[in-house]
Order: structure tokens, then sequence, then C-alpha cells
């Protein structure tokens, strides 16, 4: 699935492809990386997204920025909307500023489509508030696409419809109050999206980011029962894409992460990262550092200021840090890294001394080290989190709990931690699903070069929109 041109090559503005992330860093960097692809068949692809957000991440992905059809076209809000979010209650914050979003974003839909024959739409799913009221113009199609895996679309769809699936049922009540809850993972709000779900029926296809290979009998499932008829297509992992344009190792500037792997063994280290929206308290942070310490086995954990934003009184120590028990860096020396700014996670998962993942199970992490072949040891915290975790562990069997999800309002202890860390890379269990993450790796990799799964995923539906 490499970036390159195609026999698929469309007169300019016969199709302009607008796409709009959710305002988030992660979702904006996947669909980047689509738009690369679809950029790369001579297609004009506009990201529209926050003024803000368009510029950290161009501060930070340097790669494709100067491909000539990419625009960022960047959405300005109210005055008023400015600093009226609500830090201890996120989610009537996310639909104000949805709501708010809709006029730019339906004002730069008109622009474009008045320079094309044809606009095409790809936007995160809760985004779909969004766009409503541009898709009542002629020639304008809408795609979704979904940043979770078909697993977690259909547990979802499960628990608020009347779709039964007899291996995911048993499933399900086998693991009884461990099997996630949508109101225990979403809140009501993002509930309230979900069952919204099925009445969707104005977009034109899906996308999800997964493969056939990791997820054949899901993406199934959700093509029998939730896609009203319409194109379902496969198309991850997206990240994969990077990989052949990019080389870490004839890099200038080698992040000290990866010089620091560079002298360990093979699958010696465990990676251990959160995203930028976990949120964890000062005696949590402590736990996890005594659990890290009394593994024995070395470490690189990226403790971020993302990780305290939302609790600051509780995290924050006198320097606005984490605090870090005392003496833990003296005794970790060696065989410890502690981070606190960004580091890149993929290359950290593709090195060899790269033996286990501590995470919280966001999809894009996920993939990125599935599609490495790095076991998980799984610490979810909320959203689709939880699900994907069950996914790693129960399904994929490449993966470990830290913690159940009826323990999530526990503080978990050091000695669960150092269990987990002990389990996923010294033990024969870990070793074995080290060796099934490896196979899905193949697979997976087989799946997004020429000719493979993916890749004729991603063909069929450039073919499709420029019929």
């Amino acid at each position: 699935m490499a970036i390159n041109s195609s026999d698929n090559v469309v007169h300019l503005n016969e199709v302009i492809v607008a796409m709009v992330p959710f305002p988030e860093y992660s979702h904006l960097s996947q669909l980047f990386i689509l738009a690369r692809f679809i950029a790369s068949h001579n297609i004009p692809v506009h990201l529209l997204c926050l003024a803000d957000q368009s510029q950290t991440f161009k501060q930070r992905v340097q790669d494709g920025l100067e491909v000539s059809n990419i625009h960022f076209d960047d959405l300005s809000l109210p005055s008023e909307t400015e600093g009226t979010g609500d830090a201890d209650n996120d989610l009537p914050w996310i639909t104000f500023l949805l709501k708010k979003l809709s006029e730019p974003i339906c004002r730069t839909c008109v622009e474009l489509s008045t320079n094309a024959k044809r606009l095409v739409i790809i936007h995160d799913n809760p985004m779909r508030t969004s766009i409503g009221d541009v898709l009542s113009f002629p020639d304008v199609e809408s795609y979704i696409f979904h940043s979770v895996p078909a697993f977690t679309r259909y547990s979802l769809f499960q628990q608020c419809t009347d779709i039964v699936d007899g291996d995911h049922e048993k499933m399900v009540q086998q693991l009884q109050d461990e099997f996630p809850m949508m109101e225990s993972c979403f809140g009501p709000y993002m509930a309230m999206f979900v069952k919204m779900e099925r009445e969707w029926k104005l977009n034109s296809g899906e996308f999800i980011n997964s493969c056939r290979e990791v997820e054949g009998k899901y993406l199934d499932l959700l093509a029998n029962e939730s896609t009203h008829n319409k194109p379902l297509w496969a198309i991850g992992p997206l990240h994969m894409l990077l990989l052949e344009s990019h080389d870490s190792s004839s890099s200038t500037t080698r992040h000290e992460c990866l010089a620091f792997l560079d002298e360990q063994d093979v699958n010696s280290v465990i990676f251990v990262a959160f995203g930028t929206n976990t949120k964890f308290s000062q005696d949590q942070v402590n736990e996890l550092a005594l659990g890290l310490e009394q593994s024995n086995h070395k470490f690189i954990w990226v403790l971020r200021e993302a990780d305290k934003k939302m609790d600051t009184e509780k995290c924050e120590g006198k320097d606005g840090n984490f605090e870090l028990p005392k003496g833990f860096q003296e005794r970790v020396e060696g065989r410890g890294m502690v981070v606190r700014n960004w580091v890149p996670q993929l290359e950290i998962l593709e090195h060899s001394s790269t033996g286990g993942f501590l995470s919280h199970c966001g999809w894009n992490s996920c993939l990125e080290s599935i599609s490495m072949g790095v076991p998980i040891a799984a610490w979810p915290n909320n959203a689709d989190q939880p699900y994907n975790a069950v996914f790693v562990t129960n399904v994929l069997k490449i993966g470990i709990s830290v913690w159940s999800w009826a323990q999530r309002e526990e503080l978990m202890t050091a000695a669960a931690v150092e269990k987990a860390v002990k389990t996923l890379m010294g033990s024969t269990e870990g070793e074995g699903m080290r060796q099934r993450a490896v196979e899905l790796s193949n697979k997976i990799k087989n799946s997004v070069s020429h000719g493979g799964l993916a890749c004729k995923e991603m063909e069929s539906f450039i073919s499709y929109i420029t019929r």
C-alpha cells in the first residue's frame, strides 16, 4: 500500500475530498495518512480542522506536508466559544463544540463544492453532527471514518440494538461483569451518539481502520447488520503506509529512546504509554512507578503533561509535573527511562528490543503494537478502550489484562503492575502471546503490501469515488 501514483488518475476538480477529523491530534494524524494516499491519485484533499490544531500538527509532522494537493483549511469558531470548556465535564463541552463547528464546516464545504463535479466528505464518526447541513447539497457524498475496531463497534451495536451473534454473546456471558457496558465507558452523552447510529442513513459508505486478517469475522457482521447495504472498507492499519516512506535509522535527529533501545537485548524492554487523554492521580503514578521498579524489567515510560491535565490539584508536583517516588530514578538508572515529552511511539514499537507494551488500548496504539508483533498489557480507561482491551486479550489472545473493568474505580497497586509486567515479559504465557502477535504482524504486512487485501480495498474506494 505504498504512497505513489496509480492508474486511477482523475482530472483535477473532477473530485475534491474534504476530511473532517474529530478535534484531537490522534484523529487528525490518521486522516492525514489517508489524505496522503488519496492525494497520490491526483485527487485534491482538504483537511478541515481548528487553526491551533493544524499548527501543532504541522510542527510535529514533517513527512507529507510538501504534497501539493493536500491543503489545511483552518476553521474559526465564534469568539464567545473560546475558553468556555469545562475540564470536569468534557462531554457537554464536546457536544457544544461540534455544534459550533457546523457553520464553518458547512461554509468551507460549500466553497469546495463549487470547484468540483463531486465533493467527497470523509469524517470521523462523531463529526456527522457537524456536517449534516452539507449533505442536502447535490453531488456531495459522505463517508464515515471509524477509528475503533469492528469488534468494538459490533459490541456497542449489540448493547443498544437487537443484534445477536452466538459466539460473541457466549464470550460476553463468560466474562460477565468484566465485559464493559456502554454507559460505564462513554457516559450518557456518548451513549446517546452510539444509539443514534442505527438511524444514520445519510452516509454513502464507511471506513474502518483495521484489516480482515485481524477482524474478518466482525467486519462481516458489521457489513451484514450496520451499513444499510452500503460499502464498508477495511483500510488499515493506516500507519503502515508511513513505514514504507520513513527510515528512522537514517535520521540525523535520532530520539534518545531509540538510542537507549539500541543498547538493549531483543524483546527485553517494555514500553509504557497511555495516550493523550488518560488521567492519573499522584497515588496511581506512585504505584505504577514502584510496580515497574519491582518487576526488574527494563522500561521506557512516557509520563506527559497530558496525563494530569484533567486532575490538576491531585496530580501536579511543585514543578507542575508528576512527582516520582523518592530515589526512584536513581534506583532504575540504566534500565529504565522516564520521558516527559513526545516520543516516536511507532518507531519504539518497531524496534527489536521492545518486547511488550503497557497501554491504555486506544485503537491506534493497539494497531501499531499488533502490526509490530508486540504483545500488550492492557490498562484501559474509558470510551472504546475497555472494548479494545477485551478484543486484544480475549479474542486475539495477544495480551494480558492489568486489571478487570470491574476494578476501574480502584487504585491499581504496584503488585498488580509488577505481576502483569513479569507475565508479559518473562513467562511462557507471555512468550505465547508474543508469538501470536508476530504471526498477526506477518499477516498484516502481507495485507498492506502490493496486491494485498488492504491495498485492494483502498484501490476499491478510489475507484468508487472516481466512478
